[in-house]
């Protein structure tokens, strides 16, 4: 009997009685959305397609002011046209951050990274669009005569990957 029948068979007996457990009279919607939610935490347990774990070392923060914000997105959120699909907001300390998510599914990615010094939460630029606070980019990426390119920072997230982000002014 192959291991994912019975880890699915195992779900599946641990999903119903814990839908079974919560109370009947009037809490329909409750075990509804008890019932989706676990069925989806289950799930993506349960599948490695759906694993995998990125290692993010944040290098070069130079002071405490304001916070570091990380975001890590697809093209699409790359390039402003769509949301990131991961954003995470850490105090800034000196020296290096060390930060690991599982919360992205395996797939093609682009992370960016900002220390927002006066912390007003967007990236203050001078009168030609050049940045005025500290940055960094997947794959340490930089561009030529512009910001870098998707294809410059992308990685491939497979299983367990891990990155230095150098930010630099």
């Amino acid at each position: 009997m192959p291991l994912t029948f019975l880890t699915d068979r195992l779900t599946a007996r641990i999903l119903s009685r814990l839908i079974a457990a919560l109370p009947s009279r009037g809490h329909r919607l409750a075990k509804a959305t008890a019932a989706s939610t676990l069925g989806l935490a289950l799930a993506v347990a349960s599948n490695p397609a759906l694993a995998a774990t990125l290692s993010l070392t944040i290098d070069n923060i130079q002071s405490t002011d304001g916070k570091i914000m990380i975001s890590v997105g697809n093209e699409a959120a790359f390039d402003g046209k769509a949301p990131y699909a991961l954003q995470i907001i850490l105090p800034a300390r000196p020296g290096t951050v060390n930060v690991t998510t599982d919360a992205l599914p395996e797939g093609t990615w682009a992370a960016r990274v900002m220390h927002d010094v006066n912390d007003n939460s967007e990236m203050d630029s001078n009168l030609v669009g050049l940045p005025k606070e500290p940055w960094g980019i997947s794959n340490n990426a930089r561009g030529n005569f512009g910001p870098p390119t998707f294809e410059d920072a992308r990685f491939d997230l497979k299983g367990d990957a891990s990155m230095t982000i150098r930010m630099d002014k």
